[in-house]
This record gives structure tokens, C-alpha cells and sequence, in this order.
């Protein structure tokens, strides 16, 4: 993948970051990923409907390395409140407790938890930045963290199980009643292309969207009070 200058400068801002809040992810792997849209009936998945979505342009960063111990060290920039979240593997808070429900560290806390009970061992801890510039007013990005890298976990060739296993974090540990809207969008995200999922046969079809012309989809964020609308249009020369 082409290195953008957005990325780039994301990168040069981690490492920043990083070294300010005393975390080592120098030479370590940089991964992102975006919000979505829904094009069509918005969570139909819930009652078997078919869905139609797009990712987008605008992404959560995240910055790692191995730190040579069992601890899993995390910063987000966006929550600088929350400061470094620090656990060890299964030394977490029960699932739904009371104590995560304000904290982004319930997203790391619930991998955790769902890996381990998927039966996979997590013994190499990470340093970790996150950044990111998705806005709010219902761009949904549902959780971002993987400790699957850094541990050398094999999933299966099925492509749906990393889908189950992030609404599993959402739905189990952290008592979000979602379906897999989010996950499916984000994580089956194509430049150019429309992705739609039939929740029968867990199949993914990509459509292209804008039939060669240059398309762009837009946002408008509006009061909570009414339904934001979002407007497609090809642009002008």
C-alpha cells in the first residue's frame, strides 16, 4: 500500500506521542482503520436483511511493538484522560463491570477477554499509540485492536471469524447489543467499491461505485435532534 503524507505525518505524530508518554514503538508496525457509512437499511443484519456500505477516509491509527514482557501497554491520544492503560493478560475487569463503562480501555480489556476464551494464548505484550480523525455525529467505528500479530495467532481461513470475534467483544465483554454492520463495512473496506453482505450465506460481493466517474460521498453532521443526511454526488470539474 502507497504510504500517503497523511500517514506519514500520523506516523511522525505516534512516535511523539510515544516518547512523551514513555512508550517504545519505535520500528514497530503501523495499522488503521476507518469508519463506514451504510447505503442501505441501516443494521439489517439483526432481522436477516441484506447490507450496503462503504468505508471512508478518515481513520484510527494505531502504532505497536513488542515490548519483551507480558504486559500490554496502550495510550490513546483521543482519550489523554484515561492515560496509559496497563494489564497483563486475564487480569482484566469482569465483563459489563461498572468500573470500564467510561473508559475506550474496555475495547482492550474485551479482546483480551474474547481471545482468551476463543482458546488463544496471549504471552507477548505490546506498547501501543492510538490516534484518530473520525468525527463524531454517527460515523461508527467499532473496536480497533488486535493483539493477534504480536502473539502469532493463526484464525482460520474463514474471513467472517475475525467479524465474530469483534462483535463478541462488543456484545459479551462490553454489553453493546450490536450486530456486525461496523465490522463487516470497516473490515472488508475496498477503494472504488460498494461492499454488500448477505447475512444467509455470510457472502461478501463488491459493487463499484461512480461508474468511472469521480465520485465522492458526503457528510453532514446535524443535531441529534434530527437524522443526518448524507448526500452523493460525483464531482464537478
Amino acid at each position: 500500500m502507497k504510504v500517503s503524507a497523511t500517514d506519514m505525518a500520523i506516523r511522525n505524530e505516534l512516535v511523539r506521542i510515544a516518547n512523551k508518554k514513555h512508550l517504545n514503538i519505535n520500528g514497530g508496525t503501523v495499522r488503521r482503520t476507518s469508519s463506514r457509512f451504510c447505503l442501505g437499511v441501516e443494521h439489517g443484519d439483526y432481522n436477516g436483511t441484506e447490507l450496503f456500505g462503504v468505508g471512508t477516509d478518515r481513520f484510527i491509527w494505531m502504532a505497536y511493538k513488542p515490548n519483551g514482557t507480558d504486559r500490554f501497554r496502550l495510550y490513546s491520544e483521543n482519550f489523554p484522560g484515561d492515560g496509559v492503560i496497563e494489564f497483563r493478560s486475564g487480569r482484566i475487569p469482569a465483563p459489563r463491570h461498572k468500573s470500564i463503562a467510561d473508559t475506550w480501555a474496555r475495547f482492550a480489556y474485551g479482546c483480551d477477554h474474547i481471545l482468551r476464551k476463543a482458546g488463544f494464548e496471549l504471552k507477548s505484550g505490546f506498547d501501543a499509540v492510538l490516534l484518530g480523525n473520525i468525527p463524531g455525529g454517527g460515523m461508527s467505528r467499532s473496536a480497533s485492536l488486535t493483539m493477534i500479530e504480536v502473539n502469532g495467532i493463526r484464525l482460520s481461513k474463514d474471513q467472517m471469524q475475525i467479524i465474530d470475534l469483534a462483535q463478541a467483544v462488543e456484545n459479551e465483554y462490553i454489553g453493546s447489543p450490536c450486530g456486525q454492520l461496523d465490522q463487516i463495512m470497516i473490515y472488508f473496506a475496498k477503494a472504488g467499491m460498494g461492499t454488500h453482505f448477505d447475512p444467509r450465506t455470510r457472502s461478501i460481493k463488491y459493487i463499484p461505485l461512480g461508474g468511472g466517474a469521480d465520485f465522492r460521498i458526503v457528510s453532514l453532521d446535524t443535531p441529534a435532534v434530527s437524522r443526518p443526511w448524507i448526500v452523493s454526488t460525483p464531482c464537478m470539474p
